[in-house]
C-alpha cells in the first residue's frame, strides 16, 4: 500500500508542504530562508517527478518568493528527479541516503548531480519541517518514526 492514495493527495501533501516553506521564506522564517537562499544562490529550479502517484512538482528557487508548480512544465529545470511517491515521503523525513539512493537507481537523478549533493546540508532543515507540517495539517497518521 502507497503512503499517498492518489495524485491529488499527493498534491495536496507535497505541493502543500513546499507552498508552505516558500510562504514562511517570503515571511523572514529563519530556516525556510536560509533554504531558499541557498538554493536561490545557486540558481536551482528543480523538478520532482513522481510515480505511484504520478505527479510532477517544480520548486524555482530563483523567484522570490519560491514558484511552487504541480503539473507545469514551463520551467526548464537544472535538475531533475524521478522517484516513487513512498520514497519522497520517506526521503522528507529524513529517512533516505541520497548517495545510496542515487547509486540504487531509487533515485534516478538528471542535472549537475555534485552541485546538488553540496546543497543537501543546506535542505536538511526541511526533514524536520516535514513531519511537523503533516502534523499541522491533521495528517499525524503519515509521519514516520
Amino acid at each position: 500500500m502507497t503512503v499517498f492514495k492518489d495524485a491529488n493527495e499527493m498534491a495536496e501533501i507535497m505541493g502543500g508542504f513546499f507552498k508552505n516553506a516558500s510562504r514562511r521564506a517570503a515571511e523572514g522564517d529563519p530556516v525556510a530562508k536560509g533554504v531558499h537562499e541557498a538554493l536561490a544562490k545557486n540558481d536551482i529550479i528543480c523538478k520532482f517527478v513522481w510515480k505511484n502517484p504520478e505527479l510532477t512538482l517544480t520548486i524555482d528557487a530563483t523567484t522570490n518568493p519560491m514558484d511552487v508548480l504541480i503539473n507545469d512544465s514551463s520551467r526548464t529545470p537544472v535538475a531533475t528527479f524521478t522517484l516513487d511517491g513512498d520514497t519522497a515521503h520517506e526521503f522528507w523525513h529524513g529517512k533516505v541516503n541520497l548517495a545510496k539512493a542515487l547509486t540504487t537507481k531509487k533515485i534516478v537523478a538528471k542535472g549537475p548531480i555534485p552541485k546538488i549533493l553540496k546543497l543537501l546540508p543546506s535542505i536538511a532543515p526541511l526533514f524536520e519541517a516535514y513531519p511537523q507540517y503533516l502534523k499541522e495539517i491533521g495528517r499525524a497518521d503519515l509521519v514516520l518514526q
